[in-house]
């Protein structure tokens, strides 16, 4: 039990579920690039959120009163890579202005659509599974198969809804960001989903 009572399992989902209402409150890039927002809005939101983004990162780094103030407000919400490198937060940001920068209109929205809801479903549910079924020790950090088949569920149906992709395409695309995101590699979960879902959306568009 931890110091609030609650099993270790289930404040890991708690701290992923808040974690996760702020990634998915960037579904709504997506949805206003579907709806007809143009390309240069979209582009000039993202930029200004990446450059608040890295000057954030900036200011951690070069002010202790600030990073200070940064980690009583979102120390908390961090993984322990984040405490001493960039958040997840600043790598979305990114991500997601490269991917309306580098990829075609339909294709961009099912990259972003995967980053920004693909991506911490398979967080979500692969730390609810977990708080039901706790893992033996040692495996508490392993990527679950129930949080990839979250993940490919729910970026299948925003490739083929809302990106108008072909129900074989959107599922292709779908297997992609699921891969992608259980990949046992360093780099940043939001660059991998986001670049290998774009660039398979590309090929398929």
């Amino acid at each position: 039990m931890t110091a609030d009572g609650a099993p270790p399992n289930h404040l890991g989902l708690r701290r992923e579920l808040a974690r996760k209402t702020l990634h998915l409150a960037a579904v709504v890039i997506p949805v206003a690039y579907n709806r007809g927002a143009s390309r240069d809005a979209v582009v000039t939101m993202l930029a200004v959120a990446s450059g608040v983004a890295l000057l954030i990162e900036v200011a951690r780094r070069t002010s202790a009163s600030f990073g200070a103030m940064f980690d009583r407000a979102f120390g908390s919400l961090l993984r322990q890579r984040e405490k001493s490198a960039c958040t997840g937060a600043t790598w979305l940001a990114l991500s997601c202005l490269g991917a309306v920068l580098l990829f075609s209109r339909d294709a961009a929205i099912a990259s972003l659509w995967c980053v920004t809801v693909g991506d911490p479903a398979a967080a979500i549910a692969g730390r609810a599974w977990k708080a039901a079924h706790p893992p033996a020790s040692g495996m508490d950090n392993r990527k679950s198969f129930i949080g990839s088949l979250a993940c490919a569920a729910v970026s299948f149906v925003g490739v083929w809804v809302l990106a108008n992709y072909a129900v074989s395409a959107a599922l292709i695309v779908a297997f992609v960001a699921a891969v992608s995101e259980v990949l046992p590699v360093r780099l940043d979960d939001n660059i991998r989903v986001a670049g290998a879902a774009g660039a398979m959306a590309q090929l398929l568009a």
